[in-house]
């Protein structure tokens, strides 16, 4: 149903943006391709303009602004906005997904996370909740993952808490090394819920990183809608087309 759907779906905070910033800013850019599961049919393309800073030699976001283009389209149908005002791991964020009358607002207020979500013909909701030191947010993932380089290519999983904002609850997900490796990538993980009863519900996200840790493949649940009641399922490949002045990696 819309929630579960947007709740998986806010996994699929993706990392694509358009070579657009100014020459002397580090920062990302990256384009993904959106196809159907098992198809070459793309669904959409997403660009991301991520702007940030090179600090001790490692590059940490301060913006990002996505767009959701139909082929052969260069009108967005949906955007997002993201800011770090906190951690690269909790960004505040605001998506919209107009052809749905679909808006997603989620900001640190002091000690609170405040969530604000609505969508057309659904009675959407407001909440509140208490960050924790692992929380994560929307597109927080993939810096979690960077974050827990280390353990994480040599095996070791690494438990967090996602954000589930349509139900206005965090929930216990592990990120892990993939049993099933995608073709391409020279590390495949994968992230999925740890409680029994979310196993069954949702399904693990994939996910393909370069050496670098920059991200070059996502398989699962995407944040785009299919219709009214679910998302589409998506496998996006991602081609970096600008790169900070240092490394995206912590330092070991």
């Amino acid at each position: 149903m819309k929630r579960s759907a947007a709740a998986a779906g806010a996994l699929a905070a993706m990392m694509a943006t358009t070579p657009s910033l100014a020459d002397d800013a580090p920062g990302l850019a990256f384009r993904g391709t959106a196809t159907a599961p098992g198809s070459d049919r793309i669904i959409y393309h997403e660009f991301h303009e991520v702007s940030g800073a090179c600090t001790n030699g490692w590059w940490q976001p301060d913006e990002q602004q996505v767009r959701y283009v139909r082929p052969n389209n260069d009108k967005a149908f949906a955007t997002k906005a993201l800011t770090y005002p906190n951690s690269p791991q909790t960004p505040d964020v605001d998506f919209r997904q107009p052809s749905f009358g679909e808006r997603l607002v989620i900001s640190r207020k002091g000690d609170t996370v405040a969530i604000d979500w609505s969508i057309e013909g659904e009675e959407g909701g407001t909440w509140t909740l208490s960050p924790d030191p692992d929380l994560v947010v929307d597109a927080g993932f993939d810096h979690f993952i960077r974050d827990h380089w280390g353990p994480l290519t040599a095996g070791e999983p690494d438990s967090f808490r996602f954000l589930a904002p349509t139900r206005g609850k965090a929930y216990d997900y592990v990120a892990e090394p993939s049993p099933e490796a995608i073709e391409g990538p020279y590390h495949t993980l994968r992230i999925r819920p740890e409680g029994l009863i979310m196993r069954m519900a949702v399904a693990p996200i994939r996910l393909g990183y370069g050496d670098d840790g920059l991200l070059t493949h996502y398989q699962g649940l995407g944040n785009i809608r299919r219709n009214q009641d679910e998302n589409y399922r998506v496998s996006i490949r991602y081609q970096a087309t600008a790169r900070p002045g240092c490394a995206l990696l912590p330092r070991s």
